[in-house]
């Protein structure tokens, strides 16, 4: 059942960041945010109070942890905006993977053979799911990988590994609290961040298109159902193998990239699917 979830909130990640990234485009990052968050938390809050669960233990890990979502969702947004998503998505995955899987390696978890071979499988696949495609997307300029748009990739990935694994210390009985914590504490610093830019560049906090705040929208409800999935699967798994499973979230985002944006898949990148999928049956079993 953890990979399970696990595969669920990758999927949830894959979208929100497809969705999140064209709304960052037709905005800005931090405009996307300010609206983004806020309705993660107003989406969790109600949902913790009605599976309940202890508070103590929760805020620590949840505010400490947020202040590294909230860092890694505004990096990744940032490459998302300037480079294909199709490479920037697959680059922050590795590291947010690598992360967690050093500090539950750390805390003494020791997953199966099986589960390693998943584990080295899942980077090659995360890796291949992301070589760069040969034809423009949407337009020329985002098909371009900048050394910004990489700086970026790598910066999402720390913040998105530490929100991984520290999110993991939570106590197992802890429900979503956490995750109220985390996307409280993000909610705050974002939207102050919105305002202050807003003020100084006398621009809107969040994006002034329906279109673009609905996609905003849409990016908060998956990314805060990502988390909870994902934070459940902790509490009932090994966190060196859930975030390797949940940080395959790339393979959702390149596919909609394909679909919507006509991102041409390379035939590596088709392998990087069916190795991705093998990676998952490995670590499942493992």
């Amino acid at each position: 059942m953890p990979a399970v979830l696990a595969l669920v909130s990758s999927l949830f990640w894959g979208v929100a960041d497809f969705v999140g990234g064209l709304a960052s485009r037709r905005s800005t990052p931090l405009q996307t945010l300010a609206l983004t968050t806020p309705t993660g938390f107003l989406v969790v809050v109600p949902v913790a109070f009605l599976l309940g669960g202890q508070l103590a233990g929760s805020a620590l890990p949840g505010i400490a942890s947020g202040v590294c979502g909230a860092a890694g969702i505004l990096l990744l947004y940032a490459a998302l905006t300037i480079g294909p998503m199709g490479v920037v998505s697959p680059i922050s995955a590795v590291l947010g993977a690598a992360i967690p899987v050093v500090v539950g390696l750390a805390r003494g978890e020791r997953p199966g053979a099986l589960a390693y071979v998943g584990m080295a499988l899942a980077v090659v696949a995360i890796v291949t799911v992301g070589l760069e495609p040969t034809a423009p997307t949407d337009d020329a300029t985002h098909q371009r990988v900048s050394a910004r748009a990489l700086l970026l990739a790598i910066g999402a990935g720390l913040g998105i590994g530490f929100f991984f694994a520290i999110i993991a210390l939570a106590p197992s009985d802890a429900g979503l609290w956490p995750i109220v914590f985390a996307r409280g504490t993000s909610s705050v610093l974002l939207v102050a961040m919105g305002v202050g830019v807003a003020l100084r560049a006398k621009t809107p906090v969040m994006p002034v298109s329906t279109p673009v705040r609905a996609q905003a929208i849409w990016a908060g409800v998956l990314d805060v159902t990502a988390n909870a999935f994902y934070l459940v699967a902790t509490q009932t798994g090994l966190l060196s193998i859930v975030a390797v499973l949940g940080s395959l979230y790339p393979a959702a985002t390149v596919v909609l990239a394909r679909l919507v944006l006509a991102e041409r898949l390379r035939p590596m990148q088709k392998v990087g699917m069916v190795t991705a999928i093998v990676a998952a049956v490995l670590l499942a079993l493992g």
